[in-house]
């Protein structure tokens, strides 16, 4: 109701500008002339746009992804927050390029990383949907296509709009389609992994190292990325303050996932013997449920396993007491490296 109502508002206020503007001038191209001169004028113009952009966003959204759900909502609030705020610290080393040019640019990313973090979202939530449907399939790969052509015109855009012009305000938004790329291409990878797993007679254990791998992949390019953006910044223009905390967040995230990779390979190395097979008595003291697969547990099936290397249903025991299957155990150990209760 309050998006017809605005909607109202800006056609019936876009036509009275218009129309006063032709009375005035009298030929169509000298209004025009007019309306691009007059900043009132293009105000009210930008305004259409901006609900124009809101109706499409909006069908685009019904028409890929349905209903968000309330998580997915709350994402696109945190995230949004914080890409206004990098915004407006990045308006203060191009105080000049700021105009109605920078306007819609910011306008036409933040929408287009919009679409980016639902596509995560709904990607990261296929391990919760077992049953996913061929429209969903469909709609996933169609709109993630869409939005690699996107970001790869919009860097190719700000590179040669750059070239022609010199360092302006299009440094931002090609780093920041670059960075789109990345987080496009992961999730992409993310999607065929997930597709393959949800494929299986069994869950595939060897996926979560895969992501992992392919997290701290991204994160470097990440990293790699934000440290040229700085030091070019640095060199033509002065200090970016809105990438200092990209740059931080995304160098923490690249280290802990490097100590994480250490604690991994520790944790997994030769775990037939660093894990010894639960007995009957010690599943019998449990109620024989495997607290990741929720699966019962058999102690017939560990000591059978005991001299083969990677028995996938053998119970190991941890040393803190707790008892999984052995290809849980190895899973969720690609995930987090310590014991899931």
């Amino acid at each position: 109701m309050r998006l017809a109502l605005f909607g109202a508002a800006s056609t019936a206020l876009t036509a009275l500008v218009v129309a006063n503007a032709y009375l005035q001038r009298g030929l169509f191209f000298t209004t025009c002339i007019h309306l691009t001169r007059s900043s009132a004028s293009l105000i009210v113009l930008l305004n259409l746009a901006l609900f124009v952009t809101i109706v499409l966003a909006k069908a685009a959204q019904a028409a890929f992804f349905g209903q968000l759900r309330a998580l997915e909502v709350e994402h696109l609030y945190e995230r949004s927050w914080f890409a206004v705020t990098e915004t407006c610290l990045a308006m203060t080393i191009f105080r000049e390029d700021f105009g109605l040019l920078f306007l819609a640019f910011f306008g036409m990313l933040l929408l287009v990383k919009i679409f980016h973090w639902i596509v995560q979202d709904r990607v990261d939530f296929m391990e919760q949907s077992p049953n996913l449907t061929l429209g969903f399939h469909v709609r996933m790969v169609t709109i993630m296509g869409l939005l690699m052509v996107t970001d790869l015109a919009l860097v190719g855009y700000a590179i040669d709009y750059t070239l022609r012009v010199g360092p302006t305000m299009m440094i931002i938004f090609g780093f920041e389609y670059t960075i789109l790329i990345s987080l496009n291409v992961s999730t992409f990878v993310k999607y065929v992994l997930h597709t393959i797993d949800l494929r299986g007679e069994r869950p595939w254990e060897d996926k979560p190292m895969y992501i992992f791998y392919l997290d701290l992949v991204v994160d470097f390019f990440k990293l790699v990325t934000y440290f040229l953006f700085f030091i070019i910044v640095v060199h033509l223009i002065g200090m970016p303050l809105h990438i200092l905390r990209d740059l931080w967040v995304t160098l923490r995230s690249f280290i802990q996932r490097c100590k994480d990779l250490i604690q991994y390979r520790r944790a997994t190395a030769n775990m037939q013997d660093r894990y010894p097979n639960a007995t009957a008595e010690e599943l019998a003291a449990t109620d024989r449920t495997c607290i990741i697969c929720r699966e019962e547990m058999d102690a017939a099936v560990g000591a059978a396993g005991a001299g083969a290397e990677g028995a996938p249903d053998a119970a190991k025991k941890l040393p803190c007491g707790h008892i999984f299957h052995f290809h849980c155990l190895r899973s969720w150990l690609g995930r987090q490296q310590s014991c899931p209760t």
